[in-house]
């Protein structure tokens, strides 16, 4: 059966997948959004978001010619254009029910990773792994730098005690100057004044509303502006995770009828105030002052940017994120006191050990549905076709392994556990980027799971 000339399992894996990934990643992008404007009533956030969304697909689908993932799918030695069955629809499913857990695991490897071959595999962890790392780094500098000074302050001062003027204006154009000069993404001087001209109209409306109504509202447009930003920028990574289970090129019909679908399911998101995952943000150190989550929204957002520049391969954006919030809280812990070094530990540990149990996950069902699929029809299947290579079944086994130690942990949480589950993942991690060459060469998909399309 098909609808618009999609079956109905891809359309099945695609509404699981968009409700789960919108619903898991409120926190990522939209947590801090959401929890700086409680005032407001949720159908206005939703309007901003959904309005970012459409234009962030239209432009997508246009310039790819009918491809909304931004080319993120377009290796196809890595992630092979398949035949969707029904088994394809479990994983979106499996993270539905873990979102609703308020366990922050990986959209991209949750989804992505059963359509992947073995190289593709690789190649995103790898860059998730990096991403992990980098954002770390980032958030510990930065705040390294400004939690006695700038975040201290926030706690010290209201909102509207200093306004930043020409703060929109003066980061916008340096932003698309140095796009243009130094980094070379945009190649168009014209495309730059654009984005310069914008930064300027949104100077002036955040100066318009800050004299019209009170001057708190100029920090509540540099939120929203950043928002915008990371939202889009996000969007350009994750709409892969939804848009693997259609045609790699997308008619009108069906392409603006899964952005319909989308933006319906995005504002079940809104409506239920970001989900049960947006306890984890609620944890966190200082997130509820709108300067904080903005400087926490743009840091992210740059960051999801470089990667996108960086190459078109898939990564798990959410790796990112916990790299740049634990990075965030040790800085804290550090230096201003408002968290203890050991409850940072406990605290971004469990989040780590929750992203890898979503990880173990994902590649468990990779591997294992196709196999359970061709049993239930009578198949013959041996297990040098579930696993394809030696290294790869080594590397199934070292990460169910690791799995174990994890699990532990997060059910101790004391001193020693969390040694063990650092070194774990430390000598994982090191192991992982020593061989993961051998997982990148190996463009094989486990069990041959489906035909081309």
């Amino acid at each position: 059966m098909a609808i618009a000339g999609i079956e109905l399992f891809a359309i099945i894996g695609f509404l699981l997948a968009a409700y789960a990934v919108v619903g898991n990643d409120a926190l990522q992008t939209l947590g801090t959004f959401i929890n700086s404007n409680k005032r407001l009533h949720w159908t206005i956030l939703f309007a901003f978001a959904a309005a970012i969304l459409v234009i962030t697909f239209v432009y997508g689908w246009v310039i790819n010619n009918g491809d909304p993932s931004y080319g993120r799918l377009s290796n196809e030695t890595k992630y092979p254009p398949i035949q969707v069955q029904w088994y394809h629809t479990l994983p979106p499913l499996v993270l539905l029910v873990i979102t609703r857990l308020g366990i922050p695991v990986s959209t991209s490897f949750m989804v992505l990773t059963i359509f992947a071959s073995i190289g593709g595999l690789g190649s995103m962890i790898e860059k998730s792994l990096f991403g992990y790392g980098l954002a770390f780094l980032t958030g510990g500098v930065v705040y390294m730098l400004i939690s006695r000074s700038l975040e201290k302050w926030f706690e010290e001062n209201p909102v509207d005690k200093v306004i930043p003027y020409g703060l929109v204006a003066g980061v916008g154009t340096a932003f698309f100057l140095s796009q243009y000069y130094v980094f070379g993404t945009i190649d168009d001087m014209g495309t730059a004044l654009t984005g310069v001209g914008l930064s300027i109209v949104a100077e002036a409306i955040a100066i318009g509303f800050c004299f019209g109504h009170s001057r708190s509202m100029y920090w509540v447009i540099v939120q929203w502006v950043t928002t915008g930003y990371l939202w889009a920028v996000w969007l350009i990574q994750d709409f892969a995770n939804i848009f693997v289970f259609l045609p790699r090129e997308l008619t009108a019909l069906q392409g603006f009828g899964a952005m319909f679908a989308i933006v319906i399911l995005l504002g079940f998101t809104f409506a239920n105030q970001g989900g049960p995952v947006q306890r984890i943000l609620r944890t966190k150190s200082n997130v509820t002052d709108i300067r904080s989550a903005t400087i926490i929204d743009f840091l992210y957002a740059t960051l999801l940017f470089f990667f996108k520049e960086l190459n078109d391969l898939p990564m798990s954006t959410t790796w990112v994120f916990l790299g740049l919030i634990a990075g965030r809280e040790y800085a804290f812990a550090l230096t201003h006191k408002v968290v203890t070094f050991t409850a940072a530990m406990f605290d971004t540990f469990s989040d780590l050990g929750k992203a890898f149990i979503g990880l173990v996950i994902s590649i468990d069902l990779a591997v294992g549905l196709p196999l359970m699929a061709q049993i239930a029809v009578g198949e013959d299947v041996s297990l040098s076709s579930v696993f394809a290579t030696t290294f790869f079944t080594w590397f199934v086994i070292v990460s169910n392994l690791m799995l174990a130690v994890v699990i532990w942990f997060l059910m101790k949480k004391d001193k020693p556990a969390a040694a063990v589950f650092f070194g774990v993942m430390a000598i994982g991690a090191a192991v992982f980027f020593a061989t993961v060459e051998q997982l990148e060469q190996t463009d094989i998909v486990p069990v041959s799971e489906a035909s081309p399309e």
